[in-house]
């Protein structure tokens, strides 16, 4: 029997060809590669979706934490002043910028000589004057004793006390000159108010003071707070003597807040608020940030801010069921920080497990696996019993 092929499938017998073999190579795919959970993705056990992830757990945990507020600031000295010429005269010597000074350490001197001029013509006529009111007061007594002898008449003793009497006032008023210009005299030595450094010289040798214009900026060392502006809402609660933390040069100390400046920045709506910073060896100037109080201590579920997957949808972390190793995505407010944690709350449980490392790739419903050492049915276990202890 003689097998006839119709001349259309002789003519296009190639492409037959190879439309046979395009349809032998899906089929074994679809055979041997799509239906292989192994070679596919897989959405759990035994299921198609992607590969189980390995990721790094950790558990929410119950605190007792404090809200609180983080400014930054800086270390300002608790004594710092700029000290002025307090009359004119032309300067003679400064102290150099950065000289240590004690209290009443020469800053500056101001030429004196027409100020001693003034003292000395006062102390001449404060002698004067004694010597004359010493003469009158001679005179007085001696014309008594002659007008109880009918010698003399009451009017020379009216005339000689009254003399005296001016005499005892001019005496007074020169000594209130030389008071004065012994004042100016010291004045023409600029001494430093406090212990501490000068960190500028504001006035030159050769240069004429007057009354009020600045010579220099001196800073005391004998003791430094830490400055910082906190938003008048978050300042409200504060009070005096409120512990602070305080975070210098990478090193944490806690203080008491000594003040907070009640006259408020209009443009930032900021408070100041000062603490001491005790014992430290950091430049006046130095970077620092503070943690205020803003309420009271309260109860609340942690997590590790690493455990935070952020999207513009949200916030939110992944919880594992221990029994079939599933992520699933729950989604969370962000409250307190409490160190390397943060106060969270969602639909969550002190003890529950969840993904610190390899979240950001996680799909909701993805199996996982971790490796902390023990294998999967002692991690289910001991997750298990946290749970129920929490």
């Amino acid at each position: 029997m003689n097998l006839t092929i119709p001349e259309f499938v002789r003519d296009n017998l190639r492409w037959f060809i190879v439309g046979a073999a395009l349809i032998v190579a899906v089929a074994t795919y679809f055979l041997f590669f799509a239906a292989n959970p192994a070679d596919g993705q897989q959405a759990g056990p035994g299921q198609g979706g992607p590969p189980p992830a390995i990721v790094t757990l950790d558990t929410i945990q119950s605190a007792a934490i404090t809200p609180n507020f983080t400014a930054p600031g800086d270390i300002v000295a608790d004594r710092d002043s700029v000290v002025a010429a307090e009359l004119s005269g032309r300067v003679q010597t400064t102290l150099n910028n950065g000289a240590r000074v004690n209290k009443g350490t020469v800053i500056a001197v101001i030429d004196d000589r027409t100020i001693r001029l003034a003292r000395d013509q006062a102390l001449a006529d404060v002698r004067r004057f004694r010597s004359d009111l010493a003469y009158q007061n001679r005179l007085v007594e001696r014309l008594r004793q002659l007008l109880k002898e009918e010698a003399e008449s009451e009017a020379a003793l009216d005339e000689a006390i009254s003399n005296r009497d001016q005499t005892r006032a001019r005496l007074a008023a020169a000594q209130i000159a030389l008071d004065t210009a012994r004042v100016n005299l010291s004045r023409t030595r600029i001494r430093s108010p406090f212990a501490g450094q000068l960190v500028e010289r504001r006035i030159e040798v050769g240069e004429y003071a007057t009354p009020g214009r600045e010579i220099a900026r001196v800073i005391g060392r004998q003791g430094s707070e830490a400055r910082v502006r906190v938003p008048i809402a978050v300042a409200s609660g504060l009070t005096t003597g409120q512990e602070v933390k305080i975070v210098a040069n990478g090193e944490e100390r806690t203080s008491r807040v000594r003040t907070v400046i009640e006259a408020g920045d209009e443009v930032s709506r900021t408070l100041e608020v000062r603490a001491p910073m005790g014992t430290h060896n950091l430049k006046m100037g130095s970077a620092i940030s503070m943690t205020v109080p803003t309420g009271v201590e309260r109860e609340v579920l942690t997590a590790p801010r690493d455990a935070l997957v952020l999207r513009d949808s949200g916030i939110f972390i992944y919880t594992i069921n221990p029994k079939d190793k599933t992520a699933k995505r729950v989604t969370v407010q962000v409250g307190e920080p409490d160190g390397n944690r943060v106060a969270i709350t969602g639909q969550i449980a002190a003890g529950d497990m969840i993904v610190v490392r390899g979240g950001e790739r996680l799909r909701d419903g993805q199996t996982v696996t971790w490796d902390d050492g023990t294998n999967d049915e002692e991690q289910a276990k001991s997750a298990k019993n946290e749970k129920s202890a929490g």
